[in-house]
């Protein structure tokens, strides 16, 4: 079953488990999969990796709770470039939060698509009725990445003396 967001200039393309296990082997067979074409720097090493890790708890899972483990692969709409990935860690634990997650090509950011696709999988995570709120972890010196989560509407919620928490809820501030 195919799952996509679509938003003002983007097209957020949930990948099945195949698809992930497609970035890994051949990203360029991905894209013409999803007629796309995949930016040359999406798969680096720590998305290789994140992926390699996802894809072993999918396996693991059953279909139905994939969406909230898999990547959503970030597709500029206008010219159907593949330029970012984006998703969450897992599914809703007891107290109804989720971990968000995204990276963009460097070549793409400072356009706004990160922020973009943030927005859109924090309102698709809110209308399950299971998940009350989004959790995002950053470095404090990621400038960029804590500005994408302001620009999302998250608050900051607590801070260790390197990183800091962001979370936003349903309905609320918090």
């Amino acid at each position: 079953m195919k799952t996509e967001i679509q938003t003002k200039r983007l097209r957020l393309v949930a990948l099945t488990l195949d698809q992930l296990d497609l970035c890994l082997e051949d990203p360029e067979r991905l894209g013409q999969e999803l007629g796309v074409s995949t930016s040359p720097n999406l798969m680096d090493d720590p998305a290789q990796r994140a992926i390699g890790f996802k894809t072993k708890r999918m396996s693991e899972l059953a279909a139905e709770s994939h969406l909230w483990y898999t990547y959503w692969l970030v597709v500029i709409s206008g010219d159907r470039c593949g330029v970012g990935l984006a998703g969450f860690k897992r599914g809703p634990d007891e107290r109804g939060e989720v971990e968000i997650g995204y990276g963009i090509d460097p070549a793409h950011r400072n356009r706004g698509y990160t922020t973009e696709a943030v927005e859109a999988l924090i309102a698709w995570a809110l209308q399950d009725p299971a998940c009350r709120s989004i959790l995002a972890d950053t470095l404090k010196d990621n400038v960029a990445s804590n500005r994408v989560l302001v620009k999302a509407g998250m608050k900051l919620y607590y801070e260790t003396d390197e990183g800091l928490c962001w979370k936003i809820g349903r309905g609320s501030n918090t």
